[in-house]
């Protein structure tokens, strides 16, 4: 279906995820280009940039243009006591670039589910994450934690240790969660367990049975256990360094990442805390795919700029040439009748409209 638009790049990638989330029942989200500068104010730890571009409305309001499309959607969706919420969105968002470091208008695509979301819709947005990454050139993997994991080891230590640990747990500097232990006997057993997370690898169903050996909070690795079985043991690893944004992030996060792209093009998770925080009675989980982060993958500098060229000339029945480019468009072809062909013209394909066998 792409292939009958002229679209390039992050477009093309934009469209095949649109067409995924809507044929799970998502519909499109649609919204301004600018908001209230309070919400994202309020808010800033869930942003992936706290850089804000704002201005003053004609009322003198302090506005913003959105770096985020979550937050207004969290905002404006009605609770609907035991139903879900299915929205999905392809919209610019204006925030300081990943490869470029300057403020830039981004194409973002993403989906959020909010409502009476249980393990059926967990597992949905998790595998909807994995499938958005097929959907980008390159070999890519999913990781998956649950902070439910996380956080019940952290509850077994005191506070003022918690920070240090999150801290060392997210850059997997298990020589200083060691430390950490040893100085507080105490809580040693605790801290060892929340190094051994650090260090903890092998196939998905490796780390389960020795997350089980641990005696990790079980709903949590019941819930975690769930969703790696439905994403398949290829193109997933598990990985408890995923720890940014705790305080509006729970149970199930995760990140998508491509070959050859240094930063997450996927990032997600549930955020119930969020929810609660803007004061909504329900749960929910999403992700947002970056395509700026794609854009030296997806630059195509030997892409056609149409597939086919009808060639005619002055000579040749019009409505004929019409009618063999309307038959090839019919084909899933982009086509253009020209009498000259340009030189800069990218093409794969010359039809002469005097020889319809050709084409």
């Amino acid at each position: 279906m792409a292939e009958k638009y002229n679209l390039k790049g992050e477009e093309k990638i934009l469209f095949r995820l649109r067409s995924l989330y809507s044929s799970f029942g998502y519909r499109t989200y649609k919204m301004s280009r600018f908001e209230e500068y309070d919400l994202y104010a309020r808010n800033k730890d869930f942003l992936v940039s706290t850089n804000i571009i704002t201005f003053n409305d004609t009322d003198g309001k302090l506005m913003a243009l959105k770096p985020d499309v979550t937050l207004s959607i969290v905002r404006s969706v009605k609770e609907q006591p035991g139903s879900v919420s299915r929205i999905c969105y392809g919209e610019n968002v204006y925030r300081v670039s990943n490869s470029s470091g300057t403020f830039r208008e981004i194409m973002q695509a993403g989906l959020e589910c909010i409502g009476d979301v249980g393990l059926l819709e967990l597992c949905e947005v998790v595998s909807l994450a994995q499938r958005s990454l097929k959907e980008i050139p390159g070999q890519s993997i999913l990781t998956v934690s649950h902070l439910g994991i996380v956080e019940s080891l952290l509850d077994r230590i005191p506070e003022s240790l918690r920070a240090e640990a999150v801290t060392d747990l997210a850059s997997r500097n298990v020589s200083t969660l060691e430390s950490l232990c040893a100085a507080n006997p105490d809580y040693s057993e605790a801290l060892s367990r929340i190094a051994a997370l650090a260090m903890i690898g092998g196939t998905t169903q490796e780390v389960l049975s020795k997350l089980e050996a641990m005696d990790v909070d079980k709903k949590s690795l019941s819930e975690l256990r769930a969703i790696v079985d439905v994403l398949g043991p290829k193109g997933v690893r598990i990985d408890f360094s995923i720890l940014d944004g705790m305080k509006y992030y729970n149970g199930i996060v995760f990140r998508g990442y491509v070959q050859g792209v240094p930063v997450p093009v996927i990032s997600g998770g549930q955020y119930d805390k969020l929810m609660k925080r803007m004061k909504k009675n329900c749960k929910a989980i999403g992700f947002a795919v970056y395509l700026d982060s794609l854009e030296r993958l997806v630059q195509e500098v030997a892409d056609l700029d149409v597939d086919v060229v009808v060639k005619y000339s002055d000579k040749d029945d019009m409505g004929k040439v019409l009618a063999t480019a309307q038959r090839l468009r019919d084909g899933g072809k982009t086509v253009v009748a020209l009498k000259n062909v340009p030189d800069s013209l990218r093409y794969g394909q010359l039809v002469e409209a005097g020889g319809e066998d050709n084409a």
